[in-house]
């Protein structure tokens, strides 16, 4: 069966009695999601939204956090995980020597009408014996583990309480209890009601066939392959598209349309190490990259919605902002707590203190997001030009400021190359989008700035004794984000100043298997950083650019094998063992597979 050369010991899950980072699934609903180990444990889940107060988060810490776990009671397990086709829909497998044995499929109800999709998350489990026995253990945390609730027991389940939060656990299980988890062994049928529901915000729990599980289950199905099917891309890697796309879909929070970075926080960028971030907010940079991406796979639709939202937000608030909360009742500020983190690394924030930044760079990435899409045939209405012209009116002024940039350094803000490329490209790209659309603006100012910006970048960002551009004005640093250069139309492909450039970071910060460093300078953290996976899929696309088309199809297999079982990516990876690093799974990872494979794709049909 080609089933066995998918399968993985059960032991080779884990690392330091935690689930490695790429041994997860995800499940989404489009206002939150959980991890699914694969070893059937919840490890992660924030319930109602991405950004609520966990209620499973052992991946923080594997002894006060709280958890989910369903296993079989059987030696010399092997366990397998895939998605439904088409869906986020999770389905997580138990074999032996003799074959499967259990199957666990897990899911968060989904429909069309996202609102009032419910808190809740549905587990089936389904023996392929009679009488197998099965472990299950639940331990829902409350306030990141410093509150023990009470814990209710009737007819239809459990309730966990405390001042503020309620949990439900409904099912058919006669759970033991101790202290505030619930367990049991139990003996199952292959034809019995194996579902279990974990729901938040309850005043009681229902029995457990009032949740109408089979039927909810059929309802995000359908939710799922509808969206799918709106994709049109044929071409190379298809099954990377579908899940990357799927992912990024997964990872907007449809109440306001503002999508997560990650909906995780604080998985370190380096074990042990204090990389370790609260990515459960929005960025406009990121927003924008996925509004570009969703443009090249036909997703018009989609990309038009999280458009108009971004354009909402911003109006409202009259100004952009570095992060924005997904809702309004998210917080911001950043907050270490007492957890001792994934494999002891410290500190687990919640909250993000780059939100206090300025990044010069978010306000260009809008102009390109809407410029990638009007070449997608997108409808550029006179109000979206017209949030167009109040951008570029800001920029006109601010792009001259130092700022954090792209990589968010805690340290004083400087002139970098990258934030100012990013602003001529949007003075650039707004001129070739207004022209050929016949809008009115002030495009002899912006010409003016255009030309001030590049000339600016000319003399100040490239080193003539290194020959190449480098990371800030007056630096001798190298910063990977210049891989973009080529993709913004600043010079000739051809331009030895670029390929210098391109060459310079190859040579700096390259690691095996064409990973990329991010920078070369000390960023004023502790730990050591790792390989940034978006800086690769860019560096394909450069090569299609300079016409080595075999050596990028060859890079990016190379890439595409780094995902996980699943095809799905985090933000960095260790270049020695290929293990999967921060948070996960990671937003514009997703984006640069979708955008490198498209181009490649594109290059081979010429």
């Amino acid at each position: 069966m080609e089933i066995y050369g998918r399968l993985k010991k059960i032991e080779d899950v884990y690392s330091e009695n935690y689930i490695k980072i790429e041994n997860h699934g995800v499940i989404f609903n489009n206002k939150t999601a959980a991890l699914v180990g694969m070893d059937g444990t919840i490890d992660w889940a924030c319930l109602p939204n991405f950004d609520s107060e966990p209620l499973f988060d052992s991946i923080l810490d594997a002894d006060r956090g709280g958890y989910f776990s369903i296993r079989p009671n059987r030696s010399g397990l092997m366990v397998n995980q895939y998605y439904e086709e088409l869906t986020n829909i999770l389905v997580t497998e138990f074999y032996d020597e003799n074959g499967i044995i259990v199957r666990i499929t897990d899911f968060l109800p989904a429909s069309e009408y996202a609102t009032i999709n419910m808190p809740e998350i549905h587990r089936f489990i389904e023996p392929f014996e009679d009488n197998i026995k099965i472990t299950i253990k639940i331990k829902p945390s409350f306030n990141y583990g410093k509150i023990k609730p009470s814990v209710e027991h009737n007819k239809n389940g459990y309730i966990f309480r405390s001042l503020n939060k309620t949990v439900g656990v409904s099912s058919n299980f006669n759970f033991r209890q101790d202290g505030d988890i619930i367990y049991g062994t139990f003996q199952m049928k292959r034809t019995g009601y194996n579902w279990i529901v974990v729901s938040t915000g309850i005043t009681h729990i229902n029995n457990i066939l009032e949740y109408k599980s089979i039927e909810r289950l059929n309802e995000t199905r359908k939710y799922w392959k509808a969206w799918s099917n709106k994709l049109n891309y044929e071409g190379i890697y298809g099954k990377y598209v579908l899940r990357s796309a799927l992912t990024l879909k997964g990872l907007f929070y449809d109440p306001t349309g503002m999508m997560v970075a990650a909906p995780t926080t604080s998985l370190p960028e380096s074990i042990g190490g204090d990389r370790n971030w609260d990515y459960r907010f929005t960025w406009i940079r990121d927003t924008a990259y996925v509004i570009e991406a969703l443009s090249l796979i036909g997703l018009n639709g989609e990309a038009t919605k999280f458009i108009y939202d971004i354009m909402y937000k911003i109006n409202k608030q009259k100004a952009i902002k570095t992060i924005y909360e997904i809702n309004d009742e998210s917080i911001l500020k950043e907050k270490v707590l007492d957890y001792s983190g994934y494999r002891n690394s410290r500190p687990v924030r919640i909250g993000n203190k780059a939100s206090g930044q300025f990044q010069l760079d978010q306000y260009g990435s809008i102009i390109n997001a809407i410029y990638h899409f009007s070449l997608a045939d997108g409808v550029i209405t006179t109000q979206l030009w017209d949030f167009v012209l109040g951008i570029l009116e800001k920029l006109e002024v601010i792009w001259k400021y130092p700022d954090s940039s792209i990589w968010e350094f805690r340290t004083e803000p400087k002139h970098y190359v990258y934030s100012k490329l990013i602003s001529w490209s949007a003075f650039h790209r707004a001129i070739l989008m207004g022209k050929k659309l016949g809008y009115s603006a002030p495009y002899e100012t912006w010409r003016k700035v255009e030309k001030e910006i590049k000339e600016d970048i000319l003399k100040n960002g490239y080193n003539n004794e290194m020959e190449c551009f480098v990371q800030s004005y007056g630096s001798k640093n190298i910063d990977a984000s210049l891989l973009r250069l080529p993709l913004m139309d600043f010079l000739n492909i051809k331009d030895k100043r670029v390929i210098n450039t391109i060459r310079c970071i190859e040579s700096n910060l390259m690691t095996p298997n064409y990973l990329f460093l991010r920078y070369n300078k000390d960023d004023g953290l502790k730990s050591m950083d790792n390989p940034f996976l978006l800086l690769s899929f860019w560096y394909v696309e450069d090569l299609i650019l300079m016409g080595r088309t075999e050596h990028a199809k060859k890079v990016l297999e190379t890439l595409l094998s780094k995902s996980n079982h699943l095809y799905l990516f985090s933000e960095e990876i260790n270049p020695e063992t290929g293990s999967l690093l921060g948070n996960f799974p990671q937003a514009i990872t997703h984006l640069g597979v979708i955008r490198a494979i498209a181009r490649l794709n594109s290059a081979l049909k010429d």
